[in-house]
């Protein structure tokens, strides 16, 4: 099932976030930084997020045996100004580790997506990093096309590009 984000739901959110980045990014990003991730602290700045998020953004969960087992956050595309201002963008999709491959991320990608377009925005993006072969085919699978577009976050320290995938349906 997949539903809205819930303030109760930041514990299990947070945890799957560490658990997704120190699984699927272990190969490129570097060991201290993933060690360094805190599933208390994410779990603090998810609830946070849920008690200030932005006119827009969207935080779904997907459940599983009546567990949260994945998330994605979706709203305005405001960093890609040559898709125009009603662009859409999926800013993050993970699954728990333990549920890769049961349909969970597909499920929660392919809501997020329709509602984005239900609210009218096109294109709608998302990004990966560059070295994240599976997530760049799981993207071109849903539909998505690399199109060349890639960026560098300075505001989270990783120095690791991404690349843009965009779907103009």
């Amino acid at each position: 099932m997949i539903r809205s984000a819930t303030v109760e739901d930041a514990a299990a959110i947070g945890r799957i976030k560490v658990r997704s980045w120190r699984s699927a990014y272990a190969e490129f990003m570097a060991a201290p930084l993933l060690g360094a991730l805190d599933p208390v602290q994410e779990a603090a700045d998810w609830a946070e997020y849920l008690t200030t998020m932005p006119s827009g953004h969207r935080l779904w969960v997907a459940e599983g045996d009546c567990a949260v087992v994945g998330f994605c956050r979706t709203g305005p595309a405001d960093h890609d100004p040559d898709l125009g201002p009603g662009a859409g963008e999926v800013y993050g999709l993970y699954v728990d580790p333990d549920h890769l491959g049961a349909g969970f991320g597909r499920q929660l990608f392919s809501h997020a997506v329709a509602d984005l377009r239900a609210r009218g925005r096109r294109p709608v993006c998302v990004y990966a990093y560059r070295p994240n072969t599976n997530a760049v085919h799981f993207y071109q699978r849903a539909g998505f096309s690399l199109d060349g577009t890639t960026r560098l976050d300075e505001t989270d320290a990783i120095g690791i590009a991404e690349v843009r995938l965009v779907d103009r349906g």
